[in-house]
């Protein structure tokens, strides 16, 4: 056992994870591969996943981890037809909750949260600080799919807003939406807080009024209750996990 497994303290995930062990032993709830583990992790927590995989590698050297990153929805999409997992990392409570009706995936854990933001091309020389700025028919804007949860909530806000986003382009996940701005092909564009801060050297953020209190959830889910499943589960609910979480500039769950 790694040395960071031993000093993690033992929490309510932590009991959780031994519940769920024990029903894989009597329910016979396990992975019949056992040489690869599947993830299906929501666009948003790219870097996330990126830095925390390898810990499970480590502890599990003889199986292949594999990753499948897209938006929220196209990834509940892929498991309803068909499409195999191990664990899901997802954004947004509807998502989840598609995932929890519609298959045999564990009762889900919360790990974190997520606010709108709007970025500003370094490209545009109009002056953007307000949503009347938005408004202005000179500017290109990109929002996130409804079916994404970046774009459920950034329609939610436009609604409260009177914000008219129709003449936007529609992305298929929030890391879309930030290249398009990061090249130039748009003016700004609705992302997270998270996605933000890691491009703050090339886009403003502008915080518009009221956008912040639109929040989007972040939750893991198991497909099943074997022994690497449940250390995947350890390792993304551990303090090492939540203080990459609040670097990234993701909130407390």
């Amino acid at each position: 056992m790694s040395p960071i497994r031993k000093t993690r303290e033992p929490t309510v995930h932590r009991a959780y994870a031994i519940f769920l062990l024990c029903a894989c032993v009597l329910l016979g709830s396990c992975r019949t591969s056992e040489d690869v583990f599947t993830v299906f992790v929501a666009s948003s927590m790219t870097e996330f996943i990126n830095i925390m995989l390898p810990e499970l590698a480590a502890e599990f050297p003889d199986v292949q981890v594999q990753v499948n990153i897209a938006g929220s929805g196209t990834l509940v999409n892929q498991i309803a037809e068909g499409a195999i997992a191990d664990a899901v990392l997802l954004a947004g409570a509807s998502q989840m909750d598609r995932l929890q009706s519609d298959t045999a995936f564990q009762p889900p854990v919360s790990i974190a949260r997520n606010t709108l933001t709007v970025v500003v091309s370094s490209e545009t020389h109009r002056e953007v600080n307000t949503i009347s700025d938005l408004q202005n028919s000179g500017l290109q804007g990109a929002i996130c799919v409804r079916g994404a949860p970046c774009g459920a909530l950034a329609l939610e806000f436009s609604e409260t807003a009177n914000l008219d986003l129709t003449g936007t382009t529609r992305e298929p996940n929030v890391k879309a939406v930030l290249a398009k701005v990061l090249r130039g092909e748009v003016d700004y564009g609705f992302v997270y807080r998270s996605d933000a801060q890691l491009a703050a050297s090339e886009v403003r953020a502008v915080d518009l009024e009221g956008l912040d209190l639109l929040t989007t959830s972040y939750s893991v889910a198991l497909a099943n209750s074997d022994e690497i499943s449940l250390s995947f589960l350890e390792i993304l609910t551990g303090r090492k996990a939540a203080m990459t979480l609040e670097d990234l500039g993701f909130l407390k769950p």
